[in-house]
């Protein structure tokens, strides 16, 4: 029996009380520049249960930034806005000894530069969907019980799709002058948000028009949606360390 708890420990890989690389911030780095970290740098550590890393990258400016420290979530999210601006951003935790999260960082940036996203085509599609470049009065926009209602200058219209549920968060006003579409996935919390200037653009048709572009582009699925691969290890781990639990309770 002692055989069998140690060889699901060993599978399981839980680290506990890592030594974790924190507080440390590397980039920007061409897309064309592999990720290492230069001697020297992030050699603070610190003890923890999880090892983190929040990795930005801007696909209109070919870039992208690499942060070490402790985090209590994974998740992708993705910003789109004039300019054009498009970023992807992905947080990441991992259980599987202090470098796990260095071997993902190069792993991933490595898939997510190759994808090699066209900021200027991608807003090219949206701006007709929630930009006025003419607008400079108040608009009207529609609230959660879908009535039209009166959004002053400074504001732009806002819809909030929650894709796990399948249905609007929110509708309404927001302070905000410029359109922009945010895409969240943490797995047990997704948004899907959008910022548009033309009369009563905060309804299902814009959502599904923005979707269709993102998901035709590869920047999510049909549904809206990408998860961190991050959440794939901390479920492997809570498995695992339910499974032990399970075992020691039944047989001792």
């Amino acid at each position: 029996m002692f055989g069998l708890l140690f060889i699901i420990l060993i599978a399981a890989d839980i680290g506990f009380a890592l030594e974790c690389r924190t507080d440390c911030s590397l980039g920007p780095y061409n897309f064309s520049q592999a990720f290492n970290i230069p001697d020297g740098r992030c050699r603070q550590r610190k003890l923890g249960d999880v090892c983190g890393t929040d990795i930005q990258l801007r696909y209109d400016t070919s870039s992208y930034n690499v942060q070490f420290n402790i985090l209590m979530s994974s998740s992708d999210s993705i910003y789109i806005s004039s300019g054009p601006y498009l970023s992807y951003s992905i947080d990441y935790q991992c259980t599987k000894g202090t470098d796990c999260v260095v071997s993902y960082v190069k792993n991933r940036i490595n898939e997510m530069t190759n994808r090699n996203y066209n900021a200027r085509a991608i807003y090219d599609e949206i701006a007709p969907i929630i930009k006025n470049p003419f607008r400079n009065s108040s608009i009207e926009c529609y609230n959660i019980r879908q009535e039209p209602i009166i959004c002053s200058t400074d504001y732009t219209c806002n819809l909030n799709y929650n894709q796990r549920e399948n249905k609007f968060r929110s509708l309404g006003c927001n302070l905000n002058r410029e359109p922009k579409v945010f895409v969240y996935d943490g797995g047990s919390y997704t948004s899907f948000q959008i910022d548009c200037n033309r009369n009563l653009c905060n309804n299902e048709e814009t959502f599904s028009q923005i979707k269709y572009v993102l998901s035709n582009y590869g920047l999510t699925d049909a549904n809206g949606r990408r998860i961190a691969n991050g959440n794939k290890q901390m479920v492997s781990l809570l498995l695992m360390s339910s499974t032990l639990i399970f075992i020691m309770f039944y047989f001792f």
